[in-house]
C-alpha cells in the first residue's frame, strides 16, 4: 500500500476506525485512519514496477532458480503482488516457483479487493485468480496460505502487525518490498525492531530491498539492521527512494562448533535441506495425512510413492462416510485454536476447489452447534463475545432460529458456522492420490540408511527405494519403526463408532423433516448422504479395537435423545448398523508435524536443560536425516492434515512455511522430549 506524500486528509474526511476505507476517483481506495490512498491514483502500477520490481533487479534476480521468495510489509490491495506475478509470468527464464509473503493488519474484503483492481485491465486475469481464492469471510489474525497458478505461485499472508508478524516468522526472503503508509502517516511500523525482523527473516545467502521512501528513519533503521543502503532516483515527482542490500551471512558452522550460536531453542531448529531439486519421497500411510502429504509433495514435482498396509486407501478413520468440516474456534487465542483455525481455512479452500471440480463429495451447508451444558454455553458465549462482529464466521442463534436453520425443532440455542459442512473423506483421499503411485497391502517395517539414500523394507521382505526423504504419516503403527519407536509413549488410540440412521427414519418421525445442516451437540448428526444420516461418535480412550458394539450404538442414541428425543425413541428399537475406527491422539491434543528427532542424541545433547542454561549453550537439533513425521490428529484430521502436509512439503522443499514460529514449535515432534527433560520426567 504505497503512500503518496501529497495525499492528505480532506476537510470532509471524518475519523474512521482502522481498516475502514472510502473510495476516491471511482475505484481508488483511501484510508481515513492513515489519511492516505493505497496507491498512486495516476499510475500506481508503473510506480510499483519502478520502485519494487526494478528496485530489486527483477526479473534478473530470480532467473535460473527453483524458488524465489519476495517479502512485503503491506499487502494492501495486492497491487505489488500482482505486478510481481505479472513480471514473473512474462519472463521465459523465470524461477520454477514464486513465493510471495506479505503482512497486512487490515485486510480488504473480497468485494473491495475486486473493486480496487477493476480499473486495471492489464491485470484482469491475475486479479480474477486472486479474487477467486480470496476468502468471502473475515480473515482472522494469523497466517493464510493461498495456492495460485496451479501451484507455481504461493501467497502467504500474515494478518497482524508488521513487526509482530515478521518477528515471529522465518521465510528465507530473497528480496523485500518495504511498503506501507508513509513514515509520517504510520510511524508505528517504521521502527528499528521491524528492520531487525526483516534482516532475521532474510535468506542467509543475502537479500535485496527497495522502498518508495528516502526518510531518515528508514535509512538509519536499515543500516542498523545490517543492510547496505543506497539512494536511487524516485518515481515521477519523488526526488529519492531507497534500495538496499543485505550481505550473505557466514556459512553455518558444524554442529560441534555451533553450540554458542545465539538461539533460544536450538532443539526446535529445523534441519537444512540437503537436496533442493526434485526429490524421490516415500510416504508411509494411506489415510488422510499420508494422502495429503503425497499430494503436497507431488505438487512440488517430487516423485512420490505412497505405502499403505491395507488393500485400499482410507481404511481407518479416513474411511468414514461423512466427516464434519467445522472450524475449531476458541474464546482466547490459544495455540491449539490458532493451529486449527489455520488448518480449517486451508482445508476449506482445498476441499471447495476439489468439490467445484467434481472430485470430492462435500456440502457446505453449515454446522449448528448447540449449548448442551452450562460449560458449553459459557464457551459459546465467549466465542460470540470475541467474534460478535463477524457473522460470516459464526453467529448466535436462539432455539427458534436454530430450529428454522436445521429444519427440525431443537430445544436450545447455540451458534451457527455458515461456511462449514461435511465431506466424504474417502473421496477426498482418492482425489489427493489420483496422480500418486500407491503400493497397497505393503506394511513397512524398516527404514534403512544406505549410501544412495533411504530404502524401505516391508514385513514380507520386499525392499523399495532408494528415496531422498521418508514421511511417516501412519497412525499408531508409527511407533513400530525404529526411528520413531519412542513415540509409543505419546501416541494414544481413541476408538470411535458411528451409527447409521436411514433417511426415512426422520420422515417417519417428523412432519416435513428436512435436515439442512450438520447438527453438533455432545455428538453430531449429519444431513443424509446416499439415503443415510450419520450419528456419532463414541470416544473410547486407549481402545484400539474396531468391532461394532451395540453398547456404542446405544450411547450414540442416548446422546441424541437430549436433542432430538422423538428420533432417538424411533431408533431405539431398530437394528442399527455403523462403523468403528481408531483415531490417534497426543497428550496435548496437537499433532506431531516435522522432522523425526534422534531420541538418543536428544537425550545426550540436552540432558541438562532442566538446569536453566540458555539455549545458546547447546548444539542444533539432531534428527534422523531426511525422515519426517505427520500423525496424531485425533478427530480433527480434516482440518489438520492438509495444512500439516503443506508444512512438511515446505520444509522438505525449502519453501516458505505456512505457520509462524510459535505454532511450528508447538507441533514439533521433539516437544515431548524437551518437555520431559525440563520436567525431569525423562532421565538419561
Amino acid at each position: 500500500m504505497t503512500a503518496r506524500d501529497h495525499d492528505v486528509i480532506g476537510e470532509n474526511d471524518a475519523p474512521a476506525k482502522a481498516g475502514a476505507i472510502t473510495w476516491r476517483d471511482g475505484d481508488v481506495p483511501f484510508s481515513p485512519h492513515f489519511g492516505d490512498v493505497y496507491y498512486n491514483p495516476k499510475d500506481g502500477l508503473a510506480e510499483t514496477h519502478y520502485v519494487f520490481v526494478d528496485g530489486n533487479n527483477l526479473p534478473t534476480a530470480w532467473q535460473g532458480k527453483d524458488n524465489f521468495t519476495i517479502g512485503e510489509t503491506g499487502f494492501g490491495t495486492g497491487l505489488n503482488f500482482l505486478a510481481a506475478w505479472q513480471c514473473w509470468a512474462q519472463d521465459p527464464d523465470r524461477s520454477k516457483r514464486l513465493h510471495f509473503v506479505s503482512v497486512e493488519k487490515y485486510p480488504l474484503s473480497r468485494d473491495d479487493m475486486i473493486r480496487a483492481h477493476r480499473s486495471r485491465p492489464e491485470l484482469a486475469d491475475l486479479s480474477e485468480q486472486l479474487g477467486n481464492v480470496w476468502p468471502h469471510e473475515t480473515m482472522l489474525p494469523g497466517i493464510h496460505r493461498f495456492i495460485l497458478a496451479d501451484g507455481a505461485i504461493t501467497l502467504t499472508l500474515l494478518i497482524g502487525d508488521a513487526i509482530d508478524c515478521w518477528s515471529g516468522y522465518s521465510g528465507a526472503i530473497d528480496c523485500w518490498f518495504l511498503d506501507g503508509f508513509a513514515p509520517s502517516r504510520n510511524p508505528d511500523m517504521w521502527q528499528p525492531s521491524l528492520f531487525s525482523a526483516l534482516a532475521a527473516a532474510s535468506n542467509p545467502a543475502g537479500a535485496t530491498l527497495a522502498t518508495f521512501t528516502a526518510a531518515r528513519i528508514a535509512r538509519d533503521g536499515l543500516e542498523s539492521a545490517g543492510f547496505e543502503v543506497s539512494k536511487r532516483k524516485g518515481f515521477a515527482y519523488k526526488r529519492d527512494m531507497i534500495t538496499a542490500n543485505l550481505p550473505a551471512r557466514q556459512p553455518e558452522l558444524a554442529d560441534d562448533e555451533a553450540r554458542y550460536e545465539i538461539a533460544d531453542d536450538p532443539w526446535f531448529h529445523l534441519p537444512g535441506v540437503t537436496k533442493t531439486k526434485a526429490k524421490a519421497v516415500a510416504v508411509i500411510g494411506g489415510g488422510m495425512a499420508g494422502a495429503a502429504c503425497a499430494n503436497a509433495l507431488h505438487q512440488r514435482d517430487c516423485k512420490v510413492v505412497l505405502f499403505e498396509q491395507h488393500r485400499d486407501l482410507a481404511q481407518a478413520a479416513s474411511g468414514n462416510p461423512i466427516g464434519m468440516l467445522e472450524p475449531y474456534l476458541t474464546v482466547d487465542h490459544a495455540i491449539m485454536g490458532r493451529f486449527y483455525e489455520a488448518g480449517y481455512r486451508f482445508s476449506h479452500r482445498m476441499v471447495k476447489r476439489l468439490a467445484d471440480q467434481g472430485k470430492v463429495e462435500a456440502d457446505f451447508c453449515g454446522v449448528l452447534d448447540l449449548a448442551t451444558s452450562p460449560r458449553k454455553r459459557e464457551r459459546l458465549d465467549g466465542l460470540i463475545g470475541r467474534l460478535h462482529d463477524k457473522p460470516d464466521l459464526v453467529r448466535a442463534m436462539t432455539s427458534d432460529e436454530a430450529s428454522n436453520m436445521l429444519g427440525i425443532p431443537v430445544p436450545m440455542d447455540g451458534v451457527f458456522y455458515p461456511s462449514a459442512g461435511w465431506v466424504h473423506p474417502p473421496s477426498f483421499v482418492r482425489a489427493l492420490t489420483a496422480d500418486i503411485e500407491c503400493q497397497l497391502a505393503t506394511c513397512i517395517s524398516e527404514i534403512i540408511d544406505t549410501p544412495d539414500g533411504k530404502r524401505l523394507r516391508s514385513n514380507d521382505g520386499r525392499e523399495f527405494g532408494p528415496f531422498d526423504t521418508v514421511v511417516i504419516a501412519g497412525a499408531l503403527e508409527t511407533a513400530n519403526l525404529a526411528q520413531t519407536s519412542w513415540l509409543s509413549d505419546h501416541l494414544n488410540p481413541v476408538r470411535g463408532q458411528i451409527t447409521y440412521c436411514p433417511a426415512d427414519a426422520l420422515a417417519e418421525t417428523y412432519v416435513s423433516a428436512n435436515m439442512r445442516c450438520v447438527l453438533s451437540y455432545k455428538g453430531y448428526i449429519t444431513p443424509q448422504r446416499d439415503g443415510m444420516h450419520v450419528i456419532g461418535a463414541t470416544f473410547g480412550r486407549d481402545d484400539a479395537k474396531t468391532d461394532i458394539r451395540e453398547s456404542d450404538h446405544a450411547f450414540n442414541i442416548r446422546q441424541l435423545s437430549k436433542i432430538l428425543p422423538a428420533l432417538s425413541e424411533h431408533l431405539s428399537n431398530k437394528t442399527l448398523d455403523g462403523r468403528a475406527a481408531v483415531r490417534t491422539t497426543t497428550a496435548d491434543h496437537l499433532p506431531l508435524i516435522g522432522p523425526a528427532p534422534d531420541f538418543d542424541r536428544y537425550l545426550s545433547c540436552y540432558h541438562d536443560i532442566d538446569k536453566g542454561k540458555k539455549g545458546a549453550r547447546y548444539i542444533r537439533a539432531p534428527y534422523h536425516k531426511d525422515v519426517y513425521i505427520c500423525t496424531g490428529f485425533g478427530a480433527r484430521g480434516l482440518i489438520g492434515a492438509p495444512l500439516a502436509a503443506e508444512i512438511l512439503a515446505s520444509e522438505i522443499c525449502a519453501m516458505p512455511l505456512p505457520l509462524e514460529k510459535s505454532l511450528m514449535d508447538a507441533i514439533h515432534p521433539a516437544r515431548f522430549v524437551i518437555r520431559g527433560l525440563k520436567r525431569r520426567q525423562i532421565t538419561t
